[in-house]
């Protein structure tokens, strides 16, 4: 009898070790009495995780798994154990069903899947020609997510929307700035994280800054402004308060703890300066799950935990998840959430062009006293290829004594501008690039002009002398153009 009882233990001990990888792993401290429980959380178990491309984050592979702070290691379960990688969790709003990014075989495209909450009904949605990532749920049963082509140095991501089934997705970002999904905000925007300031790749800053855009991909706008060279910006995400929390890098995928705090120009520290953080989502209340570098156990080294974070003491309050053979990252609480607004669309998708009107070209944070020198006489519209290297000359446009001009541009195309002055001559250009939709009407105040300034009350001249935006770029005889 006490030959069989030891037999049944070393079988429940290697069935253990099937499920979480290591039976080494160490998982979370014991609830004490009295302490409030934590919710469950979904988070990624991984062998290693590496800096670089998204596609490249789990080199050994990875799992999803489920664990019940404050229970057993039995509560601990891979919920994906028949992919060779998965990663992004993203819990849907009523947290019955969970996103995230599957990789079948280690040579396989990553896809966006779908699960219960309980990791049944496994199923791919998407069915991208190249890898698909940092999946989320948006409103009236769409999603969201980024997609990457290319490889190397030639790599680009844009954001992708689709139906939830993954039918119908669609681009909405266009041109350079590799476009990562972060979140979507209660207000109904995306936040996306791009490269400063939306150009083509290797020519200009390696930092990433946030922007929100429409579920349409219409109005693009910085998200603040934080100009701090070779800054990475990821993993934001929207607590309670409309507070933006995210992880701050320098050149790595671990930095420290930042946050926007609603109605702040910049963002403020959260944790001293250091490689630390890997990630940090909403727990409970003032609490997050937060992965961290993990140096504290025998064999740790270069391995992430989980650990609950306290914002209001801005310290570690209790051990979620530690393993010397497994890193844990990217933790996000299986509970429910409000539903962001749902934004009503007011483009015109049988339009082939969009409007630009800019108030006052003078207007730029790069001229001293923020105001350029000189007469801008018109301005040239320069289009960027498909190839995000080579460009052409759309056309130019009159550009009035106010510094207004109002044009129409060819639709869901990356384009910069270029003022001239009266002999030709450039006095300033547009170094990143920005696009109009389909019958989108897109407002500039100035030529890179300070994000904090609000616009004069006044009607500009070029909307007072035309009652038709000028062409460049669309063609005057088109069916489109005449709208």
């Amino acid at each position: 009898m006490k030959c069989f009882r030891t037999i049944r233990v070393i079988i429940q001990f290697f069935c253990l070790g099937l499920v979480l990888g290591a039976p080494t792993t160490i998982l979370t401290e014991p609830r004490t009495a009295g302490e409030p429980s934590l919710p469950a959380i979904i988070f990624v178990e991984a062998p290693t995780v590496a800096s670089g491309p998204l596609a490249e984050r789990f080199p050994q592979g990875s799992h999803l798994a489920h664990l019940v702070p404050g229970t057993s290691s039995d509560s601990h379960i891979n919920l994906t154990p028949e992919l060779f990688a998965a990663a992004d969790p993203r819990v849907s709003y009523d947290a019955t069903k969970v996103l995230f990014a599957g990789r079948k075989e280690r040579n396989s495209v990553w896809q966006i899947w779908e699960m219960n909450a309980n990791g049944s009904n496994k199923r791919q949605l998407t069915h991208c020609a190249t890898d698909c990532f940092q999946a989320a749920y948006i409103p009236r049963n769409q999603i969201v997510f980024t997609m990457v082509a290319g490889k190397g140095s030639q790599q680009t991501s844009a954001i992708y929307v689709s139906e939830e089934n993954g039918a119908g997705a669609h681009p909405i970002t266009f041109g350079p700035g590799d476009f990562q999904v972060e979140t979507v905000l209660r207000s109904g925007r995306i936040l996306v994280s791009a490269k400063s300031t939306l150009v083509a790749g290797g020519q200009g800053s390696e930092s990433r800054m946030f922007y929100t855009l429409r579920t349409d991909g219409s109005g693009l706008s910085p998200f603040r402004w934080n100009s701090a060279p070779n800054a990475l910006r990821a993993g934001a995400e929207e607590l309670d308060d409309g507070t933006v929390l995210f992880v701050k890098k320098q050149n790595s995928d671990a930095g420290e703890l930042a946050w926007i705090r609603p109605g702040a120009l910049h963002n403020a520290m959260i944790t001293p300066p250091g490689p630390d953080y890997w990630s940090a989502h909403a727990l409970d209340g003032n609490r997050l799950v937060v992965a961290r570098a993990d140096a504290g156990l025998s064999g740790t080294s270069g391995k992430f935990g989980l650990y609950v974070f306290n914002l209001a003491t801005r310290s570690i309050e209790k051990t979620l998840y530690r393993s010397p053979k497994f890193s844990g990252v990217e933790a996000v609480a299986l509970e429910k959430r409000p539903v962001p607004l749902y934004y009503w669309s007011i483009l015109h998708p049988d339009r082939d062009y969009g409007r630009v009107v800019c108030l006052n070209s003078y207007l730029s944070a790069d001229a001293p006293g923020g105001r350029l020198a000189g007469h801008i006489a018109r301005v040239r519209v320069i289009a960027l290829q498909p190839d995000h290297h080579n460009e052409r000359t759309l056309g130019e446009a009159p550009v009035e004594s106010d510094g207004s001009f109002y044009i129409k541009v060819p639709a869901d195309h990356a384009i910069r501008f270029k003022l001239l002055g009266t002999k030709g001559e450039v006095i300033h250009e547009q170094k990143g690039w920005i696009w109009a939709r389909t019958g989108e009407d897109v407002p500039c105040l100035g030529c890179h002009e300070s994000k904090a300034l609000v616009p004069e009350n006044r009607w500009p001249l070029a909307l007072k002398r035309l009652d038709a935006p000028i062409s460049v770029g669309v063609p005057s005889n088109s069916q489109s153009a005449r709208h």
